[in-house]
């Protein structure tokens, strides 16, 4: 006589485990391109409020940050955005803003970076120059859901950035 046992056999529940496993796997990549993801739109939205600020302090005085103004490197208005200390880094761009009334809070990159390099860097940069005969200035970030070409930067002011430190992605600022 035979019982009738129910239950799942050794072959059922592997192939249950396996499908789990899959399901997670893909799932944990999907989850990091949307931390990438939602990293790079807080890049954007960074550098949005920062050419603000950047806009209004031209605005109050005249021109963009630039030689003399005591901000950023060797107090010239440019260079990382958010570095004091070594390398002639007195008052960073970011505090000149703040102290100014230009900016409410200290931004900085979502990786934690204030200054680095080579081309995963993830730091804001400021860059001011003449093109034709009107001053403009930059602000250029490195995005992590997009690739990085010798071309990013050729029409700004920091020509070689992208492949000095990757930056592929800038706005202009232009009074």
């Amino acid at each position: 006589m035979r019982k009738n046992i129910s239950g799942f056999t050794i072959v059922e529940l592997l192939i249950v485990v396996v499908v789990i496993g899959i399901l997670a796997a893909i799932v944990i990549v999907a989850y990091n391109g949307i931390q990438q993801s939602a990293r790079d739109t807080v890049r954007k939205q960074d550098v949005a409020t920062i050419g603000k600020a950047l806009q209004l302090y031209a605005i109050e005085n005249g021109g963009f940050m630039s030689a003399g103004s005591g901000c950023g490197g060797n107090g010239n208005g440019g260079g990382w955005f958010n570095y004091e200390g070594g390398s002639g880094y007195t008052v960073s761009i970011n505090n000149c803003l703040i102290n100014g009334g230009y900016m409410n809070q200290e931004i900085i990159d979502p990786s934690g970076s204030r200054a680095c390099g080579g081309l995963n860097c993830r730091a804001y940069f400021v860059s001011t120059c003449t093109q034709g005969s009107r001053q403009v200035s930059y602000v250029y970030a490195n995005l992590e859901t997009v690739g990085h070409t010798s071309t990013d930067t050729d029409s700004t002011c920091n020509t070689g950035i992208d492949t000095s430190i990757g930056s592929n992605y800038f706005i202009k600022l232009d009074l």
